[in-house]
């Protein structure tokens, strides 16, 4: 029979039961020796087995855990306490000796390490996690209004992995309370990798936050912040929206992000991605209140997409270039919407879309059955084909051959691998300037441009396409 003894985190902090179950113990094994609870064993004159040459002799901890499950194992025909400090309940040696097949193993717990870290802000709930396991992760969050504590901050390395996610959760600046064997203190975030040591023992405790009075923000914040927004006492405006009344702020965002990221402007980037994201929690909280879904069905439906889309990275199937990943994202897409003809996917294509990258998508979907043009020229030729047609069209038909003036040309934008919405929005900001030039010079000669010849004009043009 092999049990799991807590010692706790210092000498005194073991249950009865323990005590019993060493007691009567066939063989007793400490996990190790260099930690106040060894002084129980030292003072009762208890035989024992440690497990510190196995430390020394380990390339990592999965290395190590694996020979203490090995060594605790060499014993399992008699009756066996393995004690290890804090609880024994989150211990990495017990985690992985629970995890052998067809083995029982009955725990005796001590008293937690997270137990002694919640003194300074007792809480019936709080998060509790080892820093090996959100070391790197940059998806890890946690609810800000309970406390916070990580634990096995054992090294340097792990310590500056750890300040990276805490940074990026709640900020370089925020307090937040360092304790290891010796005591505790407050420091800083970015403090946490400058300290002079680092043992089994350290660990790192924030208490919790208010909305208001945070440096750094996390999507459930977001969530936070909006059902503030929309409830009982929050905004008068934003508690009278609806998914009518804040549509056109989606299309406005959205044209504001992609002007950002033409500019090559990081710091609206950052600004502009936000507000978008934020169009797309707002309806979600609207379809909330109104009865219509809950907020989390929004990123649930949007990662059931992501997993079902990617088939070459959570299937099957193999892609190795981006037209095959995209590939196999169409035919998922198809296979989802039940898209068995070209007809059905084009009108699925928002009618909201600006024209031209409607006019895109409903050619690229063509082009697959074969109607594409075989070269640029019969292209060109297609164009004045149209623009033949709109001259001698009559009033009645004369919007419609002018669209498909405006169709072929997209067409051979597109044929050419050009956006025809960054082409033509390019162009007019080309235009812009230019009229801009011509309208600087008048005023700086005091003429009244109504008043300039063609010729004139036509001259100060050719001059701005030098600026």
């Amino acid at each position: 029979m092999i049990r799991v003894v807590g010692l706790g985190t210092i000498d005194g902090e073991m249950s009865l039961r323990g005590a019993v179950w060493i007691d009567s113990a066939d063989v007793v094994i400490v996990k190790t020796a260099l930690t106040d609870t060894y002084n129980y064993f030292k003072e009762e004159g208890i035989e024992c087995l440690t497990l510190d040459h196995i430390f020394d002799e380990s390339e990592d901890f999965d290395d190590l855990n694996a020979k203490v499950v090995e060594f605790v194992l060499s014993h399992r025909d008699k009756n066996v306490a393995f004690c290890v400090e804090g609880s024994g309940v989150d211990d990495r040696s017990v985690i992985a000796l629970k995890a052998v097949p067809n083995l029982i193993i009955d725990i005796i717990p001590g008293v937690s390490r997270e137990t002694k870290l919640l003194i300074p802000t007792p809480s019936a709930s709080y998060t509790r996690v080892s820093s090996y396991d959100i070391s790197g992760d940059k998806a890890f969050s946690y609810d800000k209004t309970k406390p916070l504590i990580v634990t096995d901050i054992d090294n340097i390395f792990v310590a500056s992995e750890v300040k990276e996610v805490l940074s990026r959760l709640v900020g370089d600046e925020q307090n937040i309370k360092f304790t290891d064997k010796d005591g505790e203190e407050d420091i800083a975030v970015y403090e946490l990798d400058r300290l002079e040591e680092y043992d089994y023992s350290c660990a790192v405790t924030i208490a919790p936050l208010d909305i208001q009075n945070q440096s750094a923000y996390s999507f459930d914040d977001l969530l936070r912040i909006m059902y503030r927004l929309r409830g009982r006492d929050g905004c008068d405006w934003d508690k009278v929206q609806t998914h009518t009344s804040i549509r056109k702020n989606a299309i406005e965002e959205a044209y504001e992000l992609v002007d950002a990221i033409d500019n090559d402007d990081i710091e609206n980037i950052i600004e502009e991605s936000g507000d978008v994201i934020l169009q797309g929690v707002f309806h979600a909280i609207i379809g909330e209140d109104e009865g219509e879904f809950e907020a989390h069905e929004v990123v649930s439906h949007l990662c059931h997409k992501l997993v079902s889309r990617h088939r070459h990275i959570f299937g099957e199937e193999v892609a190795n270039t981006p037209e095959q990943a995209l590939s196999v994202w169409e035919a998922a897409k198809a296979d989802e919407k039940g898209e068995s003809t070209s007809e059905s996917k084009m009108l699925r294509i928002a009618k909201a879309l600006p024209s031209s990258m409607r006019a895109e998508k409903v050619q690229k979907i063509a082009k697959k059955l074969g109607l594409e043009f075989a070269s640029t020229d019969e292209i060109i030729t297609s164009i004045n084909s149209e623009i033949l047609e709109f001259i001698n069209a009559d009033e009645i038909n004369m919007e419609m051959e002018g669209g498909d003036i405006l169709f072929s040309v997209i067409n051979l934008l597109r044929y050419k691998g050009i956006e025809s919405e960054v082409a033509l929005s390019r162009s007019v900001e080309k235009f812009i300037k230019r009229v801009s030039y011509i309208e600087k010079v008048c005023i700086d000669r005091c003429i009244k441009s109504e008043t300039l010849s063609a010729s004139d004009i036509d001259k100060l043009w050719q001059e701005s396409k030098g600026i």
